[in-house]
This record gives structure tokens, C-alpha cells and sequence, in this order.
């Protein structure tokens, strides 16, 4: 596949003391809601070493058009929802095209 199209998302989340297992939880249940067939190709929710409320996303689509549309949808929307009440403050995201990417990737 290549990745020339490719989208990243790389995200950090803090939750409320306490409620980071619960969190995790919830953005993996967005992450099925998404579909087999969305166009999210990996992604990772990883914890952070000097943190532990806080945590880092990162995902790799086919193309911004999938992820758009995939976190549009109804089903991720109402999973979305769930994700607010559980964070001490604002989440950061950023944004890139992937100009390379490679590895074994297995099934979650």
C-alpha cells in the first residue's frame, strides 16, 4: 500500500484521576464502531511514563476522506459522546500526511 495519501492523527488525552482505564475503554469502542471497512489502517493508545492519567493516540488512515467520513458517522459519533465527561481538560490533536510508513501490522 502506498502512502502517498495517507493520514495521521496523533492525539493526547488526560483523564480525570482514576478514570484513564475507562477512557481507553471508550476510545477503543469508538475505534470498532468505525467499521472493518473504514479506512483506519492502525492505531495505538499508549501510555504515558511520567502520566499516568494521560495517554497518546495515534492512527494511520488510507486517506482524510476516510477519517472524515469514519468520525462523521453515527456510531463513532455516539461513542464520541462518552469521551468528555471522563477528561480533566481539553484534548490536543494533530494532524499530518504520512510520508512513509512501514512495519508489521497485526489484527486488535
Amino acid at each position: 500500500m502506498s502512502s502517498e495519501n495517507m493520514f495521521s492523527v496523533y492525539g493526547r488525552m488526560t483523564a480525570l484521576p482514576g478514570r484513564r482505564d475507562e477512557l481507553v475503554t471508550v476510545l477503543h469502542e469508538g475505534f470498532r464502531a468505525g467499521g472493518d471497512d473504514s479506512g483506519l489502517i492502525v492505531y495505538s493508545i499508549n501510555a504515558a511514563l511520567d502520566d499516568p492519567d494521560t495517554i497518546w493516540l495515534t492512527q494511520l488512515w488510507t486517506d482524510k476522506d476516510a477519517h472524515d467520513a469514519t468520525t462523521r458517522s453515527e456510531p463513532v459519533a455516539a461513542v464520541s459522546q462518552r469521551v468528555p465527561p471522563l477528561l480533566a481538560r481539553q484534548p490536543e490533536g494533530f494532524y499530518g500526511l504520512t510520508l512513509r510508513a512501514g512495519g508489521r501490522i497485526g489484527a486488535a
